[in-house]
């Protein structure tokens, strides 16, 4: 493969460093920018990452892909954020307190190098990802997979919400959400939280299907995403934004690779919508209002400035949250404590002895004084750091960077738009939220589709090389 295949367009490196340099001056011109004069240090270590690692810099030409979507996260967490918290501070959200200058400094150094860590390994390993070829065609067999997928998953929609008018009732108020959540689980709705997700997959598993059956017109094309959009949202809607996001950005993914590629401009527009909805959405989830009772003053109301700060702020993992676990903790270490309590945390059975030493109660006990309440995502570098020191954030940040380097390569490789779809959809929730018990429980909870999937195939693959052996040995 050529340079110019290998850096398809250069001149995108120069908007993208013409960007974090208006953000610099942005954040030096800000008012608080004395007062943390640190968090300069990640709009920095941003505009290195894109003159010196070739590996890591925006791709322009295949705009939805998950080296794309990781750097877009860290661009929000290491460069917008900075010129937020210029303007309007560190946002204490649900902390008691904001932690020090001292100890904010500090989590700004860790995220930093955490980092930077994740892009030279990144840069390492990514190589030879950029020159995998795409694999063979479908699977011959795969379209049976259909019809059972979408079984299970309504009989696991049903489950998981006790019929269609259990979901109404869900979709209708946050409030039920809450109560839903408050009750005691039990087999119907743990067999449906496991099985709901054969639904959705099984819908982008027809639409792959079809699309590569036979040529189709450009109109019938997108009436039939639109309308796997549309199930996609009905059949994931959850309270838990990015349950419903993840999906329908891993479908635009698969989109753009594998029938037209959507423009940068176009991604970058319909990300900031996205985040709009995002926001808009979670204010409305925190009130107790029927869908039928919010207003158009209502959501206007809720568009404050300090309001959108602190969602960038908390979504992002900003550095106010590590700082105050790192702070709240005084100096104590776990050595790798807290690392496999945390993977196992979700494991209903298995993760219940290990729970109160994992980083998610922990954290959440820091916070609010008991575990009666987890709802706060304890950052990736944070807990690293208060395992490892330094070296223990360089080793994660290193491994990420593998891990997301062999997926970018995958999705590259994936030979059908559902391969593409399954391996975005894993490598969003490897980088995002950043957090080995979220990424635990998504892994754990919602990829048994595509696990049984890529098993089926590579058996089906097996099988027909097996009997393709026999007739030449036969012949």
């Amino acid at each position: 493969m050529s340079a110019s295949a290998r850096n398809p367009l250069p001149g995108a490196t120069f908007w993208v460093l013409a960007i974090d340099a208006l953000a610099l001056i942005a954040f030096v011109c800000a008012p608080m920018a004395q007062e943390y004069p640190l968090a300069a240090a990640g709009i920095l270590a941003f505009m290195f990452v894109q003159l010196a690692l070739p590996a890591c810099r925006i791709r322009v030409t295949a705009p939805l892909c998950p080296a794309n979507i990781a750097q877009g996260y860290y661009w929000i967490q290491l460069v917008l954020v900075p010129v937020l918290v210029g303007y309007y501070g560190f946002s204490q959200g649900v902390l008691p307190h904001l932690p020090s200058k001292g100890a904010i400094d500090l989590a700004i150094v860790v995220h930093v190098v955490s980092y930077l860590a994740f892009c030279v390994a990144y840069q390492c390993f990514g190589r030879a990802t950029v020159r995998r070829a795409r694999g063979p065609g479908p699977t011959t067999g795969t379209a049976y997979l259909i019809v059972p997928f979408a079984v299970v998953g309504v009989v696991g929609f049903l489950l998981a919400h006790g019929g269609l008018g259990g979901f109404v009732d869900y979709v209708s108020s946050p409030m039920e959400s809450r109560l839903r959540a408050e009750e005691a689980t039990t087999l119907q709705t743990a067999a449906g939280t496991f099985l709901k997700h054969f639904l959705g997959f099984a819908m982008v598993l027809a639409w792959s299907w079809w699309l590569g059956k036979a040529p189709r017109r450009k109109v019938a094309i997108i009436a039939a995403t639109a309308a796997v959009v549309m199930i996609l949202l009905v059949v994931n809607f959850n309270y838990n934004r990015g349950t419903m996001l993840g999906p329908i950005l891993a479908l635009a993914a698969a989109f753009s690779v594998h029938v037209w590629r959507i423009p940068f401009k176009g991604v970058a527009l319909a990300g900031v919508l996205a985040l709009s909805i995002a926001f808009a959405f979670g204010v409305y989830r925190a009130t107790n209002l029927e869908i039928t009772e919010v207003s158009a003053s209502a959501v206007a109301d809720s568009w404050n400035a300090e309001g959108v700060v602190e969602f960038v702020q908390i979504y992002a993992s900003a550095p106010q949250m590590s700082a105050y676990l790192i702070e709240a903790l005084e100096g104590q270490f776990y050595y790798g404590k807290t690392l496999l309590p945390s993977v196992v945390y979700p494991i209903p059975v298995l993760g219940k002895p290990f729970r109160d030493i994992s980083g998610p109660v922990i954290f959440n006990e820091l916070i609010y004084g008991d575990s009666d309440s987890v709802d706060q995502i304890i950052p990736l570098a944070g807990e690293l750091y208060i395992n490892f020191h330094l070296a223990g954030v360089v080793l994660g940040g290193a491994l990420l960077g593998c891990l997301l380097a062999w997926q970018q390569g995958r999705f590259v490789a994936a030979p059908t738009p559902v391969e593409g779809y399954a391996w975005l959809m894993m490598a969003l929730w490897t980088v995002f939220p950043g957090s080995l018990s979220v990424a635990s429980q998504i892994y754990l909870y919602s990829f048994w589709p595509i696990y049984v999937y890529f098993v089926a195939t590579r058996l089906w693959s097996w099988n027909a090389a097996m009997a393709s052996h026999r007739d030449r040995r036969f012949a």
